[in-house]
């Protein structure tokens, strides 16, 4: 897995991958879709408490949000399991 390249724009952190791969090894330490898509909500309001943002972008694309209104993003359908 390539590191992604980070930055941060006053609350909002912005992940950058080369590959969705990559991106999902992110939630690697979780087994399964309900457990991922639990962790993911966990790191959605855990962000939210504290005022902030992620943003997870694969080749400049943006893939997923957290930390705004709700999780949004492709890339929650994948943890899910209920990609189309």
């Amino acid at each position: 897995m390539a590191p992604p390249k980070a930055e941060a724009e006053n609350t909002r952190i912005i992940l950058h991958f080369e590959t969705l791969e990559d991106a999902l090894r992110l939630f690697s330490p979780w087994r399964g879709a309900a457990p991922r898509a639990q962790a993911a909500q966990q790191i959605h309001h855990a962000l939210s408490s504290a005022g902030l943002q992620l943003e997870v972008r694969i080749q400049g694309r943006p893939v997923a949000e957290l930390g705004s209104s709700r999780p949004r993003g492709p890339l929650f359908s994948l943890l899910s399991g209920n990609a189309a």
